[in-house]
């Protein structure tokens, strides 16, 4: 009888001993898999704010009259990872906001008063008709930045409830 006792006590303590342990197990898993997620999210965030940081800059470096060439550079290592993390949905609008903020640019140089010498500029008869289709332009390309910020936000919340 003490035998018999003593081999259900010993059976049962090891059946707890294997269930403990693979509970704690399938909670590092849960917890694992919670991490990955939290650390895509946090990427996916970052790599966002940045894209829209880049769009803010190439409208002020336009404004400003300043060189592309650095912003090219980041544009394109950012457009890069956006293809591969970004939804399909956030990187056509991208491209669609791009061709607009492509155009608003040139637009907006051609009626930018041209840089001669120094500080001294020269304004030419053709300004004033670029700098009003530039102006034009403008109130679609930040539509078409809020409606950019509006689908990454929408990815994000999905990517956070997936």
């Amino acid at each position: 009888m003490e035998l018999e006792q003593a081999i259900i006590t010993g059976s049962f303590g090891v059946f707890v001993a294997i269930v403990t342990w693979l509970l704690a197990g399938l909670r590092e898993i849960h917890t694992n898999k919670q991490e990955r997620k939290r650390e895509k999210i946090e990427k996916l965030e970052s790599l966002y704010a940045k894209t829209i940081s880049l769009l803010e800059m190439l409208i002020r470096v336009t404004e400003y009259g300043d060189d592309y060439d650095e912003l090219k550079k980041e544009l394109s290592n950012n457009n890069g990872l956006l293809r591969l993390l970004g939804s399909d949905e956030v990187n056509n609008k991208l491209e669609e906001t791009s061709i607009l903020l492509f155009q608003w640019s040139s637009l907006y140089r051609k009626g930018a008063p041209k840089k001669i010498a120094g500080d001294m500029a020269m304004i030419t008869s053709q300004d004033p008709k670029y700098q009003k289709k530039a102006s034009e332009l403008y109130p679609q390309v930040n539509d078409s930045v809020v409606s950019l910020i509006e689908l990454m936000k929408k990815h994000l919340l999905a990517v956070e409830n997936a």
